[in-house]
């Protein structure tokens, strides 16, 4: 069952991706997903370019605010964990699920991405975040197996946080077409800021290469591949991203599949509004809370359906004010970082399932002119 439910997710959103010209969204509040295969970065520099630049350029118009530096919090509301230890690691007794009872969770979240080269051959971006979850009210199940979802829920009380850092190249071919590659490394798990330099040998890489066209000011589209831990777990899925605004400059399309899509309309310059949705998710690394228990790796996905509204507060100032409801796609612990894939057959440690909750995201932004 659980290998058919992989095969249907990989499939799904294989064919997602393949069905609609996706676009890049471009960059909100910093996701659990760091920004791994987030293409919108590049739309946060400004090209030397002229109407008559012989080369391709980075934006269309009319895109939502390009954030270069940003500072958020998201909070979600109450939810359950249903835990359920998987036979042989090791041998558990009769009671091996437990239901696990949180208020809620919440966390700061924090983003930059800077231009270190503007120019009409190449453009090149450096970005960073921090995302903090800490689970609120979280105790003890009611039923649980000692060293095994009591080490779910040791984790989760110390809360889990990612630290990741991104290189974004653009790279123009001529006036109308043009090559994106981007990589990125980030930290996960539930230990703090101060300690990422101990557990650097967990960094996790993704990255992804994009082939796209620019026809005009209103469109850009591309396609390519991408190295991703966004539903949870390392997989490789095709990417194609797509932004267009429509000729009376009120309403937009901003996507990338399948990471994420959305419909944006536009009131005026300093006000617009997006509705969509965006799968958030990464592996973290587990300390053991138990002397004679292996260390293990959670894989957490989400998809969050969503409205987005900003607004422009004072000149460069602006606001985002994201709500939406949060839907679990996974949640379950292996013992180490391999690739599964949708056809493997290797057994979870735990499998277990978060419950949905609605959640709201506020964030301060400084974007570029």
């Amino acid at each position: 069952m659980h290998i058919f439910m992989r095969i249907i997710t990989f499939l799904f959103i294989f064919f997602l991706g393949g069905a609609a010209f996706a676009q890049t969204d471009t960059l909100k509040t910093p996701t659990d997903t760091a920004a791994e295969e987030d293409f919108s970065l590049y739309d946060n520099l400004v090209p030397e370019e002229t109407a008559a630049a012989p080369w391709a350029s980075t934006k269309i118009f009319d895109l939502s605010p390009q954030k270069l530096i940003s500072i958020g919090y998201d909070v979600q509301g109450a939810y359950d964990i249903n835990m359920k230890v998987m036979p042989g690691f090791p041998k558990v007794a009769a009671d091996t699920v437990g239901t696990l009872f949180t208020k809620g969770s919440q966390g700061l979240r924090l983003g930059f991405n800077i231009p270190v080269i503007s120019k009409n051959r190449l453009t090149w971006t450096i970005a960073g975040n921090y995302l903090a979850n800490n689970y609120r009210g979280t105790g003890y199940p009611t039923t649980m197996v000692v060293r095994n979802t009591d080490y779910l829920v040791g984790a989760l009380n110390q809360g889990l946080m990612s630290a990741g850092l991104a290189t974004t190249l653009f790279v123009p071919l001529d006036a109308k077409r043009f090559i994106l590659m981007q990589a990125q490394g980030d930290v996960n798990g539930n230990f703090g800021l101060s300690e990422i330099g101990e557990y650097l040998n967990k960094t996790r890489v993704s990255g992804a290469v994009v082939y796209g066209k620019r026809p005009h000011d209103r469109l850009q589209w591309g396609l390519g591949i991408s190295r991703t831990y966004r539903v949870g777990e390392l997989n490789y899925v095709p990417v194609l991203f797509y932004n267009y605004t429509y000729p009376n400059r009120k309403w937009g399309i901003e996507a990338l599949f399948p990471a994420r899509a959305a419909v944006r309309r536009t009131f005026n310059s300093r006000n617009l509004l997006l509705f969509g949705y965006e799968l958030e998710g990464q592996t973290y690394f587990l300390r053991s809370t138990f002397a004679n228990r292996a260390d293990s790796e959670l894989r957490r996905g989400e998809a969050r359906l969503r409205f987005t509204y900003e607004k422009s507060l004072s000149g460069f100032i602006w606001m985002s004010l994201q709500a939406g409801y949060r839907i679990n796609t996974a949640f379950n612990m292996d013992e180490n970082e391999f690739f599964r894939g949708p056809f493997g057959t290797q057994p979870y440690i735990m499998e277990n399932k978060a419950g949905n909750a609605p959640y709201i995201m506020f964030s301060i932004n400084l974007v570029s002119p």
